[in-house]
């Protein structure tokens, strides 16, 4: 879900529940992730507020987990 807003600092949620998957460890890896790919985006997002929810998929490795992201987030923005 993307929001555009009059604020000049794009913000980012996570929303990861239990039922994506069960290891902690695993839902904090995804967090990692989609906050350091948006932190590389950040200057390119301005005026937007994203919210990410995760669904159960895939296993992904970290480059093909941040390079989707970073197309998701472009593909908002361009519309």
């Amino acid at each position: 879900m993307a929001v555009k807003t009059d604020t000049t600092k794009a913000k980012l949620g996570l929303a990861i529940s239990k039922k994506v998957h069960r290891l902690a460890i695993e839902r904090n890896r995804f967090k990692r992730i989609a906050r350091e790919t948006f932190r590389h985006q950040q200057a390119t997002l301005n005026n937007w507020e994203f919210v990410v929810m995760a669904r159960h998929a895939k296993a992904a490795n970290n480059t093909t987990i941040a390079q989707d992201l970073s197309v998701l987030l472009h593909k908002v923005v361009d519309k």
